[in-house]
């Protein structure tokens, strides 16, 4: 999760509301009283570079009694009563899964309010995020954009990778996305919108996004350095020098 929307949250949301963490098993946020997710309690942590629950330095008021592990995406109502969480953060969870609408009805049903995050599209569509020869992070499935209403949601088609012009920049070891165009953020109240944009013909796929990519070339500080230690960043250089030479296992 954003570090500075992480701590935004902190100190708006009131000390009494009763808040959810869907889908933060990784890195839950310390302020949720429960955690519902696919991992069991034991997993917590596993898998994430984020940490927001070690970061922003306070005590966790979720425990393992309050931790739900379920299928978040089995199209069975979550083991939750409708509106029983004033709030619910959803962090970097809805590209990853098979089914972000059914969660976001979830979301909607099971709280009076919440915060998505999710990595923005120019991640998703800009060379060496993790690789240099693919397109944003290996494993997310969904390229995601704010709306008017909500959210967008479509399928990250395979062909991204091979198509020059839909790719927004190629990032070099030393680069970054610039953080304020890196995420998508969405706080709601009520209710919110999530639609999955269908295109089955592959021109107007590849079409749409290098329309994307365009515009998203024009914004302002696109991208930003990474400051490392030196012989970390040479380690960084020379992993991805291998990637793009298909050295590396």
């Amino acid at each position: 999760m954003d570090f500075d929307n992480a701590r935004r949250l902190i100190r708006t949301i009131p000390g009494d509301a009763k808040v959810v963490d869907v889908g933060g098993g990784a890195a839950p946020f310390p302020r949720a009283d429960y955690v519902i997710d696919a991992m069991p309690y034991e997993k917590l942590g596993a898998g994430s570079d984020g940490n927001i629950h070690q970061k922003l330095g306070i005590e966790p008021r979720y425990a393992e009694e309050r931790w739900i592990q379920t299928d978040l995406c089995d199209r069975r109502p979550w083991p939750i009563a409708d509106k029983s969480f004033d709030f619910a953060i959803c962090s970097h969870l809805l590209e990853d899964i098979r089914d972000p609408i059914w969660v976001c009805s979830e979301l909607r049903r099971i709280a009076k309010a919440g915060y998505i995050e999710s990595p923005s599209r120019v991640v998703e569509q800009s060379k060496g995020v993790e690789n240099p020869r693919h397109a944003g992070y290996y494993h997310h499935r969904w390229l995601i954009k704010g709306s008017q209403r909500g959210l967008e949601f479509r399928h990250k088609p395979h062909v991204l990778h091979s198509v020059k012009n839909a790719i927004v920049t190629q990032l070099s070891p030393g680069q970054r996305i610039n953080p304020q165009h890196a995420i998508v953020t969405l706080d709601w109240s009520n209710d919110f919108e999530a639609v999955e944009i269908l295109e089955f013909d592959e021109a107007k796929v590849i079409s749409e996004l290098c329309a994307f990519a365009a515009e998203a070339r024009r914004l302002p500080n696109l991208t930003v350095k990474v400051r490392t230690p030196m012989v970390q960043s040479l380690k960084r250089r020379v992993f991805y020098y291998r990637l793009w030479m298909g050295q590396a296992e």
